[in-house]
């Protein structure tokens, strides 16, 4: 947690650095218009997924993507990231196997997983804010809403970069995506939790 004096500093930086989105309040800015692409290295999402004996867990990492703000609208943001099944990792090779074949995400037709959202509402740091979108699965599209948060955000050592931080989670049907395999002894329900970095461009 950033002390409040350090947080009203880095703020006051990041509106320095270049023309911020007015928050809907007409308080202090959090976000600076413009392009922000997701850190790769230091974004994953974490799946967790109950079984009738233990259950499974990993990561999807290394993702490519962005969040979009127009300085037009500058309480509303595009986001389109996507991941690589092909990084998915559970830390077992077999399991991953099993989850990258056909019976699952079916890695050799359908590559990647995708989230997107058009004119989103800009999450806050005072509470988790609602993001309707699309998820892709296994070459299936549905609406999903994520609950996100802001955690951080921080003027880069360039003048007019910052990084954004945010956390989220959602609870996904595999089923609602063409992938039941193995129910009921594996649960349908999948826990997904997001940490993700931007930087802006």
């Amino acid at each position: 947690m950033i002390p409040r004096p350090a947080r009203a500093i880095l703020l006051l930086s990041l509106i320095a650095c270049g023309p911020a989105a007015a928050s809907p309040d007409g308080g202090p800015a959090l976000y600076a218009p413009g392009r922000y692409l997701v850190d790769g290295a230091a974004t994953r999402v974490h799946f967790h997924v109950k079984a009738l004996v233990g259950g499974y867990e990993g990561d999807f990492t290394q993702p490519e993507g962005m969040v979009m703000i127009d300085p037009t609208r500058p309480e509303r943001a595009d986001v389109d990231i996507s991941f690589p099944v092909e990084k998915m990792t559970t830390g077992d090779a077999s399991t991953d196997a099993m989850l990258k074949g056909d019976s699952f995400f079916d890695m050799a037709h359908f590559p990647t997983v995708r989230f997107t959202a058009r004119d989103a509402p800009l999450a806050g740091s005072d509470g988790a804010t609602i993001i309707p979108g699309e998820l892709t699965m296994h070459g299936q599209t549905r609406a999903v809403a994520l609950p996100v948060q802001l955690t951080g955000v921080t003027p880069d050592e360039a003048p007019g970069i910052a990084t954004l931080h945010f956390t989220g989670s959602m609870t996904v049907e595999r089923s609602d995506y063409g992938m039941g395999f193995g129910r009921p002894f594996v649960s349908d329900k999948v826990d997904l939790t997001i940490d993700a970095i931007f930087r802006r461009t």
